[in-house]
């Protein structure tokens, strides 16, 4: 069970590191990059992200990190 939980959690960081770069390198949103967008932003949108994502996989993958 641990193994799974560690997982959900690498997973959704990953992911919501993505997503975070794909935001803030997609010219019809910012146009901008990574170093001007700033490291405590980043740090903040991917934990958002990963956070929303990290939901979804505990439902899926059957960790019950989340109480019923």
């Amino acid at each position: 069970m641990l193994v799974k939980r560690l997982l959900v959690v690498v997973i959704s960081l990953a992911i919501g590191f993505g997503l975070t770069v794909a935001a803030v390198y997609a010219p019809f949103i910012a146009d901008t990059t990574l170093e001007e967008y700033g490291i405590y932003y980043t740090f903040f949108t991917t934990v958002a992200f990963a956070c929303a994502l990290a939901i979804w996989l505990d439902k899926f993958m059957g960790t019950e990190m989340l109480p019923k």
